[in-house]
């Protein structure tokens, strides 16, 4: 009889080694001159989220003391950069007044990427940062769904969609339990206010989320909404490349997708 070959499971050790690898070369790739040195995490994070969810806690894993991360810092440095306690890092790093934009990455992935895949990134990272002592993170705490709400929110719907408005959000209107969630959640409390991630922060976990699922419209808009917001034709093509990284890692076919040069004359 023919002895069957055992597949073994990959350690944590070899798992983290493997995604220390996927996060050096987005990192490298990334246009950090023009887009942020510190901003190639919001793609890496929004779309692992999507389909490797589990692996998108290893940007929250510290390394010892001493230990090179895999863009070449060390604790230290991650504990400087992020201005908290040594140890905690991406995930839980602060931006902005309103601090935590990692955990908040994971928020403003649920408007765009089913909701079970961010929340199990949440439940595993919330384990790493029970043994750390990391403080809760509460971002909308205060948030009201008021007048003022929503006028932010159709504010930025005009940012992003302007002159698409109409075809892309317009069908909606039939479908008005549809139509107050985009308005008054999806665009109202989770992407329309900057106080932790600014506009093209949005746009490309936005961006990001979309294109990981393979969704040829939706990728479309979003790709015009990054350059609309600022980020350059150029820059708006690496970032997809980086998001095909993360489909290479997790083993995920992406081929419906524009690229940005088929929707610039829309910009």
């Amino acid at each position: 009889m023919a002895s069957q070959e055992s597949t073994s499971t990959p350690s944590e050790e070899e798992k983290y080694a493997k995604a220390s690898t996927l996060f050096a070369k987005i990192s490298t790739h990334f246009p950090s001159k023009t887009l942020g040195e510190e901003r190639w995490y919001l793609p890496t994070l929004a779309a692992l989220s999507y389909v490797e969810p589990e692996h998108a806690t290893y940007l929250y894993n510290p390394p010892r003391a001493g230990e090179e991360t895999s863009r070449g810092l060390t604790r230290d440095d991650i504990s400087d950069r992020c201005g908290e306690d040594a140890g905690v890092s991406l995930l839980h790093r602060s931006s902005g007044e309103g601090g935590g934009s990692g955990l908040f990455v994971l928020a403003v992935s649920v408007a765009t990427i089913p909701a079970p895949s961010p929340r199990r990134v949440v439940q595993a990272a919330s384990q790493k940062a029970t043994k750390l002592n990391t403080s809760p993170v509460f971002c909308r705490e205060n948030w009201t769904n008021d007048v003022a709400n929503r006028a932010r929110g159709e504010t930025w719907l005009k940012t992003i969609y302007k002159h698409n408005l109409g075809t892309s959000i317009g069908p909606l209107a039939a479908h008005r339990d549809f139509d107050k969630i985009s308005r008054e959640i999806t665009y109202g409390l989770y992407l329309s206010d900057m106080s932790i991630l600014n506009e093209i922060e949005t746009e490309l976990v936005v961006l990001s989320g979309i294109l990981i699922q393979n969704l040829p419209r939706e990728s479309t808009w979003h790709l015009r909404g990054l350059r609309r917001v600022g980020a350059s034709m150029e820059d708006v093509e690496i970032v997809q490349q980086c998001v095909e990284m993360v489909a290479e890692y997790a083993g995920v076919k992406l081929d419906r997708l524009p690229r940005v040069q088929d929707i610039e004359h829309e910009v």
